[in-house]
């Protein structure tokens, strides 16, 4: 358990527009949480904001620490003002990004406090996560790590829903930028990330940890939760459950693991890291293969000799099955079966190895297929009624 003592200021940073309900909502969540010691605020008003979006921020009392309240000179739109709010690193030193349609865990303090020293200590690391992914965005399905006692776990992608950064991991980013050409293809991106306009500085948040083989810290329990009001990326309330994560409630944090000392390190697609794989299989080792486990890579974009895979293999070398839960325990555990190959990339065809009713039935056993697809032709009649 953290025993750490709040000798860390932290400048909580909130760009706004117009959702005056989010920012109270967000406000009131911080409000509630163990906040001990100084913690400054500082609201950022993007140019053109609402007049009641900007009244109520200034007259808010904060009781932790310094609070300002910065007027953008132009409206410079949502993604251009996250970068502004990102670069408020620079004089301050740190800054936590917290966009206005997020809650934080009242213990987001105590969580920051226990993993802020590896901003320090890990070269690797180019920002910390408050916020845990749920799933894969390439299909919607949920993203389940190795079930064991680590907290945080590393992956190679970038965070909008609260982020600790330091002027030191941010700087390199934005020297990238100064020279980013906006050349996507070159880097492998996701598909999802790929449909992304090229304004979107997550998309170059991506290409930039490819470039510097970087990654973040996430929690495996989130310390904020996303609402998905509507607004410049979220165009229907549809979408308004998918970005809730497991928000934590505990105040138990250990000291997190290393990056090199970890099981749990993710590239862009969320899969595991190969050593992850040898360490348990060892006889894995004298293949140097790529990992796509959920079968969404491009075999065009593989540049290993080897693939494991859930595509469809012509001449497999291993094979497992996919019964337990989650999906890498099949492979760590050894499991036999035809699900997962292992092989040349060579003997690979893009096909996966099973259908979309099996994935549900996989993740969601007890849901009848015909009922999700009654639902999903609703609510595509919904968008036409009046």
């Amino acid at each position: 358990m953290c025993n750490l003592a709040p000798s860390l200021t932290f400048n909580l940073v909130i760009p706004v527009f117009n959702r005056l309900y989010s920012l109270q909502r967000l406000l009131q969540s911080i409000e509630c949480a163990s906040v001990k010691g100084t913690m400054n605020l500082y609201i950022s008003c993007d140019g053109g904001a609402s007049d009641e979006v900007v009244s109520y921020a200034q007259n808010f009392m904060w009781r932790y620490g310094k609070f300002e309240v910065i007027k953008q000179e132009v409206q410079l739109g949502v993604d251009a003002h996250n970068l502004a709010c990102m670069k408020l690193a620079k004089e301050l030193g740190s800054v936590v990004v917290l966009e206005d349609d997020l809650v934080v865990s009242p213990s987001f303090q105590l969580y920051l406090l226990t993993i802020q020293p590896l901003a320090k200590l890990e070269r690797q690391l180019a920002g910390i996560s408050l916020y845990r992914y749920p799933m894969v965005e390439h299909d919607h399905f949920p993203f389940d790590l190795i079930p064991n006692d680590e907290f945080v776990y590393y992956q190679q992608r970038s965070s909008s829903n609260g982020c600790f950064y330091t002027w030191d991991m941010l700087r390199p980013y934005f020297d990238f930028l100064e020279i980013f050409d906006g050349d996507f293809d070159r880097y492998n991106l996701p598909e999802n990330v790929k449909k992304w306009g090229d304004e979107v500085w997550e998309k170059s948040f991506y290409c930039y940890l490819q470039h510097a083989d970087l990654y973040l810290a996430f929690p495996r329990f989130s310390l904020t939760t996303d609402f998905a009001d509507i607004g410049v990326h979220m165009k229907k309330q549809t979408n308004k459950y998918a970005h809730q994560s497991n928000l934590y409630l505990g105040q138990k944090f250990d000291f997190p693991a290393r990056y090199e000392n970890t099981e749990n390190v993710y590239d862009a697609y969320y899969e595991v890291h190969r050593s992850t794989l040898i360490n348990y299989l060892p006889e894995l080792e004298e293949y140097d293969f790529e990992v796509d486990i959920y079968g969404y890579k491009k075999l065009d974009k593989i540049t290993k000799p080897f693939l494991l895979s859930s595509k469809k293999c012509n001449k497999a070398i291993h094979r497992w099955d996919r019964r337990m839960k989650p999906e890498l325990n099949n492979i760590l555990l050894n499991e036999p079966g035809y699900f997962y190959s292992l092989g040349l990339t060579s003997d690979f065809i893009a096909q996966t190895s099973e259908s979309l009713k099996e994935k549900f039935l996989y993740y969601y056993p007890d849901t009848r297929f015909t009922s999700l697809i009654k639902m999903k032709l609703s609510e595509i009649f919904s968008r036409f009624r009046r």
